[in-house]
C-alpha cells in the first residue's frame, strides 16, 4: 500500500551536500515526504524536505514509472514558480524518483488555532501569483497544504496535481488545457475563501462570501461522483488498518499529526 517498501535512507546527498534523516511527514500510496537536516554550515539549505515517489509495485504491477512521472512533473511545476515568495525553492533531484525541496519553518493551516489578520488576504495574493504564471495549483482544498510560518506568512506545498498550460503543445491540446487550467484556478479561489468563511468569517466581505459558495455544476458532479469512492476507500482502509495489515514502513518517524488519517483509523 505504500509508495516505499522500507523506511527511508537514513543518509543521502543533494547537491554535494549531506543529510540526515529527521522525520517523515507523510508517507501514502504515491509518495514519503521527508525532512532531512545537514550539519554542514556552508550548507545553502540546512533543512530540506525530500519527497520519494512510489518506487514499488502494486498487486504485481511495477510503478516506479509513476514516481519517476510525478516527480518530473513537480520538478516543472516549481521551475515554473520559481522565486515567488511562498512557494519552496527546488534543490535538486536525488533520483529518479525523489528530490529535495527547501524546508519552510512553518505548521499546516489544519494545525493553526489562531490567524493573523489578512492571512487569508496574502494566500489570495499567492494564488494570483501562481495563477499569472500560467499554473493551477489544484489541491487547495487540503488545509494540510497551506502553511502558516512563524511570523504569519504564508506558503503552499505540495504541486503533485497542479497544472500548467504550455504554448509549445498543439493547439487542440493547448486549448483543452489552458481551459482546464482556468477551471482549476477558479476552484483555488472558492477553496481559498471556503477556508476564510469557516476559520476567519469576521474578516469575509459580501463578495468573498459568493464566491465561497460558488460551486459549479463540474463542481458537483465530481463530489458526487467521488463521494462513493471516499466512502468505499475509508471502509477498506479500516478493515486494513483494523487487521494490522496497513502499518507504514516509516511508522516510527511519523510523529506529525496527519488528520486525513482519522477518518479510517478510528475504530
Amino acid at each position: 500500500m505504500f509508495a516505499l517498501p522500507h523506511s527511508p535512507v537514513e543518509v543521502l546527498s543533494v547537491g554535494g551536500v549531506e543529510y540526515g534523516l529527521e522525520r517523515v511527514f507523510k508517507h501514502d500510496f504515491w509518495a514519503a515526504t521527508c525532512l532531512y537536516v545537514s550539519s554542514d554550515a556552508k550548507a545553502r539549505f540546512p533543512r530540506v524536505v525530500v519527497k520519494f515517489g512510489r518506487s514499488q509495485s502494486f498487486a504485481g504491477v511495477p510503478l516506479v514509472w509513476s514516481g519517476k512521472l510525478l516527480a518530473d512533473h513537480e520538478q516543472a511545476i516549481y521551475d515554473r514558480l520559481a522565486g515567488l515568495a511562498g512557494v519552496p525553492a527546488w534543490v535538486g533531484r536525488v533520483s529518479p524518483t525523489c528530490y529535495a525541496i527547501e524546508y519552510i519553518d512553518a505548521r499546516p493551516l489544519d494545525h493553526v488555532e489562531t490567524l493573523p489578520r489578512g492571512f487569508f488576504d496574502d494566500l489570495r495574493k499567492l494564488f494570483d501569483a501562481i495563477h499569472a504564471r500560467g499554473v493551477a495549483y489544484g489541491d487547495a482544498n487540503k488545509r494540510s497544504n497551506i502553511l502558516v510560518t512563524r511570523d504569519g506568512k504564508v506558503a503552499l506545498v505540495d504541486y503533485q496535481i497542479s497544472l500548467a498550460t504550455a504554448e509549445n503543445w498543439p493547439w487542440p491540446v493547448r486549448q483543452l488545457a489552458q481551459r482546464c487550467v482556468a477551471y482549476l484556478a477558479a476552484k483555488d479561489i472558492y477553496h481559498l475563501y471556503k477556508h476564510k468563511r469557516r476559520l476567519a468569517g469576521d474578516e469575509l466581505t459580501a463578495e468573498e462570501e459568493v464566491l465561497s459558495r460558488d460551486r459549479s455544476g463540474l463542481h458537483k458532479l465530481h463530489r458526487k461522483l467521488t463521494k462513493p469512492y471516499r466512502a468505499a476507500r475509508r471502509a477498506f482502509l479500516q478493515r486494513q488498518f483494523s487487521t494490522g495489515r496497513l502499518l507504514s514502513p516509516s511508522a516510527g518517524l511519523e510523529d506529525h499529526h496527519q488528520p486525513e488519517k482519522e477518518t479510517w483509523q478510528k475504530q
